[in-house]
């Protein structure tokens, strides 16, 4: 793990509370896993959201982005998201990671699998992490961790409501 876990279960906004002096600077340098986003990555989120030369100005959702963070806007009311994610494994040839979820009760959240192999070095696994709930009237935030029992790898699960003020 590279930074110390916070617990969403103590506290809804724990994913936004790491801060300086949070990270572990001997386990950055030996994580277990990355999450690999390249040029082509940002190209295909934006293709995907039908960006063209004009609407690239415009503001858009990073939802399916690989990145370690998982983060949405929802409705207020019942909501579910999925979001898919590839993690490379850069230590051991083989190793098995499984995933622990520390959540909210307002929040439910899987992961398929809820277990990675891996045979050989480089290799890349993906995922799918699936959260929803119901009426969701302010932040709430999540953990996942994926552990082989030496290394720890989180990602916050972020969820917030669209709550914009809409006037007549």
């Amino acid at each position: 793990m590279v930074a110390w876990r916070m617990y969403a279960t103590k506290n809804q906004e724990a994913e936004f509370a790491y801060g300086a002096g949070h990270i572990d600077p001997v386990k950055a340098t030996n994580p277990g896993l990355v999450y690999d986003t390249l040029k082509d990555d940002y190209i295909q989120m934006l293709c995907n959201l039908k960006y063209d030369d004009r609407t690239i100005r415009t503001d858009g959702t990073a939802k399916d982005l690989n990145q370690p963070s998982v983060t949405a806007q929802v409705k207020v009311k019942p909501f579910k998201v999925e979001f898919r994610r590839t993690v490379t494994n850069v230590v051991a040839a083989s190793s098995t990671y499984k995933a622990t979820v520390s959540k909210p009760p307002q929040l439910s959240v899987s992961v398929e699998p809820s277990s990675l192999s891996f045979k050989s070095l480089n290799e890349k696994k993906s995922f799918v992490v699936n959260v929803s709930g119901n009426d969701l009237e302010s932040m709430a935030s999540a953990s996942l961790v994926w552990s082989d029992g030496t290394h720890s790898v989180q990602s916050p699960v972020v969820l917030y409501p669209d709550t914009k003020i809409h006037f007549p």
